[in-house]
């Protein structure tokens, strides 16, 4: 996983995003995949990952785990500002298909929080803003860890 820079001079944010470069390079499953952290803040995040040949499936066209997992690691970006958040439940429905060279760019943002349970809209889109040329949507659901489950991971 690779940082692009993003202006932003608050030192939260600074922060929340070493934290979750540091997060994805110790996942040893998602640390081999091509994902960039571009935004991340409060409730909010945006990745992007080039479908290249190791994405691929029979079909040539990005494997529906690779774009899940993508949207996974949106979702957990956008919920880090509190610490650990584990999935515990998704609905992600695909669109149309990310072919190779495509830059698939996935949004997180949180639309609500309950102690702590939140929900999360995911997009994934080759072109942000288009709804022509959104790829899967969906949300999931997640359960912040308690500081002391979080400490023991």
């Amino acid at each position: 996983m690779s940082e692009t820079t993003v202006p932003d001079c608050d030192a939260f944010a600074d922060e929340l995003r070493a934290r979750i470069l540091h997060m994805f390079s110790v996942n040893p499953f998602s640390s081999t995949l091509p994902i960039r952290l571009l935004e991340a803040g409060r409730g909010r995040s945006m990745l992007a990952m080039e479908v290249g040949t190791a994405q691929m499936n029979g079909h040539q066209t990005c494997h529906g785990g690779a774009l899940w997992t993508l949207a996974d690691m949106a979702f957990g970006a956008a919920g880090y500002y509190d610490g650990t958040i584990l999935t515990v439940g998704s609905d992600l429905t695909f669109i149309r298909p990310a072919l190779g060279g495509t830059t698939v760019y996935a949004s997180g943002v949180q639309i609500s929080r309950r102690s702590r349970t939140g929900i999360f809209r995911i997009e994934l889109t080759s072109r942000p803003g288009d709804p022509e040329a959104v790829i899967a949507a969906g949300t999931f659901s997640g359960r912040w860890a308690r500081r002391a489950e979080a400490d023991a991971r």
